[in-house]
């Protein structure tokens, strides 16, 4: 009966998770769930109760409710809506964890036994149990990549990669929680095979800028530089045996699909290009509001022949938001950052550190609003806050 109670909720929520590509009428069944939950955490945290907020929250829905205004809004109502939904999970989600959330040991439990469950999610996949129901944007018909539970294969390497650095956070600390730790180092390991199998650069690229931020030293001794120096050959070794034996993964790496080099970074820098160039061209308003979510797709789609993001959140606020949306998602990393650096004496600093960075990795490579991720990354600062509070508790009763 434990054990049931115990992986009833992580059953609720593979469900919730994997059928979320699947559609219920005009929208998929991911959004059946998540406006309910919107809804429920707007009246919890800002009709029923509405306290003093973290710089980080206040530019969080500034952020959020900019998606509201822009130029040719009527066009874009739907999906103004649904980005500003998707944005505003983030700030409710950190308000109502850090209000009803009432000690670090639960909070702990909760960060990693989510981590655990992403990784061990991908067990039915790659064992053939399930098929997954991805549906990504871009697919790849030489070879075959790991998407699991979620919606795309770039969800499945963003989430398992913060997944895997929790992970091994947790067992760097030698965490209590950590009853059986062998078992955990082969689910870490499984973990990381998880990544690879993704075949998503920017997975790759995160779990690097994630292991040099969890492991930097705040003193660097010769020792520590001789274990970074044989770390980096091990990497770049397995690195270049990859590149050598397996073909999918070399063609991943370099863009290379049914046989034909493509355009640098999966045609990022043309995605860039578009998307400023719609900007720069808008009249005052359009400058200053941006274009909104249908005529930036639209542009793309003209430019490109894709309709999509602009693959880099600067550039994608600033063809949808215009300088406004610039200026609130920078305001949003600064005071992320400074929230980070002022409490650089807590056990959790290293590990909200290595989330900031490969959240700006992210944001630079892909951008947009990944849900899962925003779990990972309430719980994570949400634990560093309670860190905070308890250490200056105990420095007032000093």
């Amino acid at each position: 009966m434990k054990l049931i109670k115990l992986l009833y909720p992580y059953l609720i929520l593979f469900l919730l998770i994997y059928l979320g590509p699947v559609k219920v009428g005009p929208i998929t069944f991911s959004q059946v769930w998540k406006i309910p939950l919107f809804v429920f955490l707007f009246w919890q945290v800002l009709i029923k109760r509405n306290d003093k907020k973290l710089a980080i929250i206040k530019w969080s829905y500034a952020r959020a409710a900019k998606n509201l205004v822009t130029a040719n809004f009527s066009v874009s109502f739907f999906f103004g809506v649904v980005d500003f939904i998707r944005y505003m999970m983030f700030p409710l989600m950190f308000e109502y964890a850090y209000r009803n959330i009432k000690n670090i040991r639960k909070l702990d439990k909760l960060l990693l036994g989510f981590a655990q469950f992403v990784i061990i999610s991908g067990i039915p996949f790659t064992f053939k149990i399930l098929q997954s129901k991805a549906k990504d944007v871009l697919s790849f018909e030489d070879f075959d990549s790991y998407s699991g539970m979620f919606q795309n294969s770039h969800g499945a390497a963003i989430t398992t990669t913060t997944a895997v650095l929790i992970l091994l956070a947790y067992l760097k600390s030698k965490s209590t929680l950590i009853r059986f730790p062998k078992l955990n180092y082969l689910l870490l390991l499984y973990g990381i095979y998880l990544i690879y199998l993704t075949y998503i650069r920017t997975g790759y690229l995160m779990f690097v800028i994630g292991l040099v931020f969890l492991f930097l030293p705040k003193k660097l001794t010769f020792k520590q530089v001789l274990s970074g120096i044989g770390m980096v050959l091990i990497i770049g070794v397995g690195f270049y045996v990859l590149l050598e034996t397996n073909e999918a993964f070399y063609n991943r790496i370099f863009d290379i699909r049914n046989g034909k080099q493509t355009a640098a970074g999966s045609g990022r820098l043309l995605f860039w290009m578009a998307s400023f160039e719609l900007w720069f061209n808008g009249n005052v308003f359009e400058l200053f509001f941006g274009h909104g979510f249908y005529d930036l797709i639209m542009h793309m789609y003209q430019e490109t022949g894709l309709p999509v993001y602009a693959h880099n959140e600067f550039f994608t606020q600033l063809g949808q938001n215009g300088l406004l949306g610039i200026i609130f998602f920078i305001g949003y990393l600064i005071s992320l950052f400074k929230f980070i650096l002022k409490r650089n004496m807590l056990p959790s600093y290293r590990l909200a550190m290595a989330i900031f960075f490969l959240y700006g990795s992210l944001m630079m490579t892909q951008g947009g609003m990944w849900f899962e991720l925003d779990v990972f990354m309430v719980l994570v600062f949400v634990k560093l806050e309670f860190e905070n509070i308890l250490r200056k508790r105990m420095m007032k009763y000093d």
